[in-house]
């Protein structure tokens, strides 16, 4: 086990931030797309219970956890007590290097903080604190004080990542002590993916040299009153953005719409409707046996917001998160082609906006789930499927020229999005060649006849777009 860190291959270096504390700045200057800094595997992390013997994880570390997991089953501890375990048994078994250690216990705790907060049910959140680390403690037979490893837990919440697949599916926590040195801003310069155990953060525009860097800790889409009091109740802080700081303030460099296009509703009845549709989201969260269920509380959420389209246009959240939760239901139930519009109508009115660089890896997943339903739309197309048939001479929709222009975007994208290696990567050319086997077995014979381009074909594909969501609007009204 080595005990110095390995060489430095990142083109960042940490130096105090002012009023955050430390952060990571540029050692040089970048464009979008560069790669910033690299982990290349895995320092702290523990995988949800469900994906944990697919993955390396199980092989290399578990072995450490097995007689703790055998103690406990079928309990499965919360992954911030097992993340926390497997930090104190590595250590206590010689396997975690001891820059790591030392990184680890630099991190913030926010113990204070902690005392002080209580969640819904009035129980403070350090009385959580305590009870996790106890824990810890016991289960891991830490000779540890308790008073430490509370101050432990505290780094974990934290400073613990959600992780994820390269099209961020959550899996699970990761733990970077070098990532953990970012700090939070509402219109981040760079975006950490992960490939396998691989952690990558990249530019998403163009950074200055000496420039700091900074992520997103929470859900930037969402108006600015969300933002900071998601960021003071998680986080215990004010953020002093420029999204934050303007006047009036900003979501992702787009002014919120003013309460006056929202005529009808008072402030206290907004509340209650995005409340009442985020409630209306959970239900359809249930994993039922009948996929189709889910649809109903989907789309009696979305029409909340419809009759108030001035206030709440497709990308406002959480009408874009209904959104996305009604393309994942319509795919797991088969209806392709409203599956397909409102695809469309993310890819043209709500990805622009929410994540506006080209390069942003969540845009460019999106683009790979709109060539997949393409690809399978075109499938049932020559299938007969009349639903397809008709959508296609409506709209005089040439699926080749479709599928090839989004083959280009996600190849002009995936290097400065994830990296041109790695299982994204891989992802994007199994679709592409998939793409390239259909052409040549004759499923697209039209390709590049009558002089269709990629131009007039997004024009077409725009109309579409436009058409369902002025068809959604119209329910409201």
């Amino acid at each position: 086990m080595a005990d110095t860190p390995p060489p430095d291959t990142s083109h960042a270096h940490s130096r105090p931030a002012g009023a955050a504390g430390n952060g990571l700045f540029a050692a040089k200057a970048f464009v979008a797309g560069d790669l910033v800094l690299r982990v290349e595997r895995e320092v702290l992390s523990v995988i949800d219970s469900p994906a944990l013997t697919t993955t390396a994880s199980w092989k290399h570390h578990h072995k450490y956890e097995c007689k703790v997991f055998k103690r406990l089953y079928p309990n499965v501890l919360p992954n911030t007590v097992r993340l926390l375990l497997r930090i104190l048994l590595r250590r206590q078994n010689g396997v975690l290097p001891e820059y790591e250690w030392e990184a680890f216990m630099r991190l913030q705790h926010h113990l204070d903080d902690f005392k002080r907060q209580r969640d819904s049910d009035s129980q403070t959140t350090w009385e959580n604190i305590q009870l996790m680390a106890r824990a810890a403690k016991e289960y891991s037979g830490s000779k540890d004080e308790l008073g430490r490893i509370e101050g432990m837990m505290g780094r974990v919440l934290i400073n613990a990542l959600t992780l994820v697949t390269p099209t961020f599916t959550p899996l699970g926590l990761s733990l970077s002590p070098t990532t953990s040195l970012l700090n939070h801003s509402c219109l981040p310069n760079t975006c950490i993916t992960f490939s396998g155990p691989t952690l990558s953060l990249r530019a998403l525009r163009p950074i200055a040299k000496d420039a700091e860097l900074s992520i997103s800790y929470i859900d930037i889409t969402n108006p600015a009153a969300t933002r900071q009091a998601d960021l003071l109740s998680r986080y215990f802080f004010t953020c002093a953005c420029v999204c934050c700081t303007a006047s009036p303030p900003l979501t992702l460099n787009r002014i919120d719409p003013p309460l006056s296009l929202a005529a009808s509703l008072s402030p206290i009845t907004l509340s209650a409707l995005e409340g009442r549709a985020r409630e209306l989201m959970q239900a359809s969260l249930d994993p039922g046996p009948d996929l189709s269920a889910r649809l109903q509380p989907l789309s009696e959420a979305m029409s909340l917001f419809t009759p108030h389209a001035a206030y709440y246009p497709p990308y406002r959240q959480p009408f874009a998160a209904l959104r996305a939760e009604l393309v994942l239901v319509l795919l797991a139930t088969s209806q392709y082609v409203p599956a397909l519009i409102h695809t469309l109508i993310t890819y043209f009115h709500i990805d622009p906006f929410l994540f506006p660089e080209a390069v942003h890896p969540v845009r460019v997943v999106h683009k790979l789930v709109l060539l997949k339903l393409v690809l399978e739309v075109a499938h049932r197309g020559a299938d007969g499927d009349k639903a397809v048939t008709e959508l296609a001479a409506t709209w005089a929709l040439n699926w080749g020229v479709v599928a090839f222009g989004l083959s280009r975007e996600l190849d002009g994208s995936i290097a400065g999005s994830h990296g041109a290696e790695g299982r994204f990567a891989q992802q994007v050319r199994t679709e592409v060649s998939r793409f390239m086997v259909d052409s040549k077995a004759g499923l697209f014979r039209e390709l590049g006849s009558g002089g269709r381009s990629v131009v007039d074909e997004w024009g077409r594909l725009r109309k579409v777009a436009d058409q369902g969501l002025a068809w959604w609007e119209a329910r409201g009204r």
